[in-house]
């Protein structure tokens, strides 16, 4: 044990204390100063009478420039109100009646039940080396080992509005989710990357902006969307569904969701701009998209009425998704006026949300949604799937439960659809 000096000071804290309990009863001494100079008749005032000063002050209004101007009123004054009301749907909306609306909405019927022949047959095609081990791994590393921990949102209870949980640190569910899509793309990469058919080459783009305008029975739409990875080649994806398939599709009814109007739940605006916008470029190397990766944040995607989001609504943003990206591809390549595509545009999907998985086709063959006649669009859908049962830590260990191999094989059938053409 080390022997140090003792430092002697004294706490003066108690003495300031003391002193100051006695001084503050102090009375000023009386120096008679006041009646004497009275006497001699000197003029005695008072100090702030004579301090105190009378001040105008002039206001200036700066001629300069607001760095933040303020927003301009969202009335029939602002240079972007329409009289016609446009109906919007962006990536928080969801449709009241889920798939069955999104069906009406774009004039798509399903053929079959069931993704297609040519998916399924490339299911285990491709194959990586301890695949489950890498999958597993990266489950892990988006779900617990990540470094960067937010304040997640607050815990509500409904049968005890009024109990308080205490706040929980996590990942947050956007980074959660972009980092499982990115990574299990990656590994689809490394699984396609030595093959021959690698020679035709494809690209990723990652936070895809789409905007599509079209009309629907005299009401205007516009879909306003992201999609978080679209995965690009140089030739497109063929169609699933032959021109004898096509006709057929003027046959099948649509849903009938009577008394209600399938534009219910879109949001109404006056102030809007009508644009086509697609992420691709027209020259680009790798112009025709093949498969679309979006994410569901149960955070940000909700009902307008506050009740819970359902099977269906979730199926039926996926069917939405699908068909904007779909509908931007057809009017870049055949114009924004077209109708009756000349060659079908086909995009497949998969909307996660870090643990469940959905995966649909959708095969574009019309963009004449006006009525209930004429041939259909196609939807090929899954129900969602579950890539895990649970992944949490358990007594301070990680722990992952119930791994599904299948989730990754359909999305590496997926991803490599795009090569055997």
């Amino acid at each position: 044990m080390r022997l140090t000096s003792v430092l002697c000071r004294q706490h003066l804290d108690r003495m300031f204390k003391k002193h100051w309990r006695i001084q503050r009863n102090r009375v000023p001494n009386v120096t008679e100063a006041e009646s004497e100079m009275q006497a001699r008749g000197i003029p005695v005032y008072e100090a702030n009478d004579i301090v105190e000063e009378e001040r105008k002050f002039i206001r200036f209004e700066l001629s300069r420039p607001r760095l933040n101007p303020p927003p301009l009123p969202r009335d029939h004054t602002h240079p972007m109100y329409h009289e016609r009301c446009c109906l919007m749907y962006k990536d928080h909306n969801v449709l009241l009646r889920g798939l069955d609306q999104g069906k009406i909405l774009t004039k798509t019927v399903e053929i079959k039940s069931g993704l297609p022949v040519e998916v399924e047959n490339l299911m285990g095609v491709l194959e990586l080396p301890e695949q489950d081990t890498l999958v597993q791994r990266c489950i892990l590393k988006s779900h617990l080992f990540d470094a960067m921990q937010v304040k997640l949102p607050k815990i509500h209870d409904p049968k005890r509005p009024a109990w308080v949980f205490p706040r929980v640190y996590g990942i947050a569910a956007h980074r959660r989710n972009n980092l499982m899509s990115s990574k299990l793309i990656q590994l689809c990469e490394f699984a396609c990357g030595n093959t021959s058919a690698a020679i035709s080459s494809r690209a990723l783009v990652q936070d895809a902006v789409v905007f599509v305008p079209f009309e629907k029975d005299g009401d205007l739409i516009q879909m306003e969307l992201t999609v978080d990875f679209m995965l690009c080649g140089a030739t497109p994806l063929k169609p699933y569904a032959d021109a004898a398939e096509v006709q057929k599709t003027q046959d099948i009814e649509l849903p009938d969701l009577y008394p209600i109007k399938h534009t219910i739940t879109l949001e109404t605006e006056h102030i809007y701009e009508i644009k086509n916008v697609f992420s691709v470029r027209q020259g680009s190397r790798y112009p025709h998209i093949h498969t679309a990766v979006i994410n569901y944040d149960e955070t940000q995607v909700k009902n307008i009425y506050e009740t819970p989001v359902t099977e269906e609504q979730v199926l039926g943003r996926t069917l939405l998704k699908s068909f904007a990206t779909a509908a931007a591809q057809a009017q870049q390549r055949y114009g924004t006026n077209v109708k009756d595509l000349p060659e079908p545009v086909t995009v497949q999907c998969v909307q996660t949300d870090g643990r469940l998985f959905h995966f649909a086709v959708l095969q574009l063959n019309t963009l004449d949604l006006d009525g209930t006649e004429g041939k259909k669009n196609i939807f090929w859908t899954l129900p969602r799937i579950p890539l895990f049962e649970s992944c949490m830590y358990v007594k301070g260990k990680p722990s992952l439960e119930g791994y599904n191999a299948e989730v990754f094989n359909r999305l590496l059938a997926f991803y490599s659809s795009g090569l055997h053409l």
